[in-house]
Order: C-alpha cells, then structure tokens, then sequence
C-alpha cells in the first residue's frame, strides 16, 4: 500500500530532489545517497558532546577537565555544517517545522544506542511566546514530540519558561552568550518531582543556553539534565 501512494504520489528528496525508485521504499523525505552522507558525529566529548577528532570516547575535552558543564551529558546526531544549516535554517525561518520531524527521526537510534536510560521527562526549549508567535511553531517542540512518540518518553512543556525575550544567541561571542540568557529562563516549581530530564533543542554551539537552564532545573532538584541536540557545533565556549 505505501509503495502504491509513493507511485501515486512521489517523494521527492529534499536536498538533491530525486524522485524515483530511490524514493519508493523510504520513509523520510530524502533520498538514500543523501541520507548517507549527513555529516554524522562518530567521535564526541562525552559530557559536553563537542565533536573529536579522536575515537575515545571516554575521554572528556580539555574544556569540560577545567570547568565542568551543569549538564551530565550530551547526545548529538550531526555536525552543524552544510546541508544540515541548510535544513535547520529553511525549518526555523523558512516555515518547515516537517524538516524537525525528519531529522528527529533520524535521530532516535543515536538516542537508543547512547542513552544510558531514559529520562523521567524530554522538556523542549521554550520560545517567548512573541516569538513562537511570529515564527508559527517552537522547533525544540517538534523535535520533542517526535522523539518523545518514539522512545515513548513523557513530554512536560510546563516545567520550563522563556520569561524574556532575549537577543538571539547567532553572532554573539561566548561571553556575550552567557550573559544574554540570564534571567531568561524559570523553572515553574521550586521542588520538581522528576530526578533526570532531557533538555531538546535543534543546535547546540557554545551551550549558554542548556548550561543555563541545566542549572535552574538542578536547583529545583532534578539530579541529571541531558542535553538532546539534533546539531553540535564545534565552537568553544
């Protein structure tokens, strides 16, 4: 049946736009030859998640050996370089929140395979309301639903808010990072129930954003934040 609709109605890859035979038994709108050359994480800081180019993995980088993250860990699925900005850009400010579905998908067995367990609860990124508003969707949020139907792991929007409506986080340097996400944030109860959590966003770069959250949600007593990124960027922070 689904291989009779795709002949009615034929995929097209979203990078190359092949449509075709190669398109008849795929479940994700890109083709196989594209799929396979996703610029994948191999190597990775364990806690911080920032690509090596070193093939252990147990070894934390020099960043997170002098200053240790408040997060316990990231998992990432691809490096933030083309054409994975491409599609994270065309998402967030082209309207194609079905690009967060198709990369969350792919990002589910990475999760399976380095998750040690699972969380209590996955907890979106927020976006002020204003601008959730003019962008028509929270693009953490699609991801989070996705991966939340797949590993059928709770989903809670309400633990965590955007009080402000910050600069964005692109073209600020490290520092500038830091503090542009203070005050940003709250966590709506002083005692949470939850003892680990996965934060979900779309890219992680200097990680001023998860650092800051990771932080208020310990102090509201959860024990463990992960930190789920569909791209890692190899800025320093």
């Amino acid at each position: 049946m689904k291989t009779l609709f795709n002949l009615l109605y034929p995929r097209r890859c979203v990078l190359c736009r092949q449509s075709g035979t190669a398109m008849l038994d795929s479940d994700i709108d890109l083709c196989p030859a594209c799929e396979q050359e996703l610029p994948r994480i191999k190597n990775a800081c364990p806690q911080c998640g920032i690509p090596l180019a070193h093939d252990v993995e147990t070894t934390l980088c020099g960043q997170c050996q002098q200053k240790a993250p408040r997060y316990d860990r990231v998992i990432s699925l691809l490096h933030y370089q083309p054409p994975v900005t491409w599609l994270l850009q065309q998402m967030k400010f082209h309207n194609k929140p079905a690009y967060a579905r198709l990369l969350s998908s792919l990002f589910v067995p990475r999760i399976q395979r380095d998750a040690a367990t699972l969380p209590d609860a996955i907890i979106p990124v927020p976006l002020h309301h204003k601008r959730q508003f003019q962008r028509g969707f929270n693009q953490s949020d699609e991801i989070a639903m996705t991966l939340s139907k797949a590993l059928n792991c709770p989903l809670d929007r309400k633990l965590l808010q955007r009080q402000l409506n910050n600069r964005h986080q692109s073209g600020l340097d490290a520092k500038q990072r830091r503090k542009n996400v203070r005050g940003v944030f709250r966590v709506t109860t002083s005692k949470t129930t939850y003892n680990h959590v996965a934060v979900i966003d779309d890219v992680m770069s200097t990680g001023s954003t998860v650092n800051e959250i990771a932080r208020l949600l310990k102090k509201s007593g959860v024990k463990k934040v992960d930190v789920w990124v569909l791209a890692r960027a190899s800025d320093k922070r």
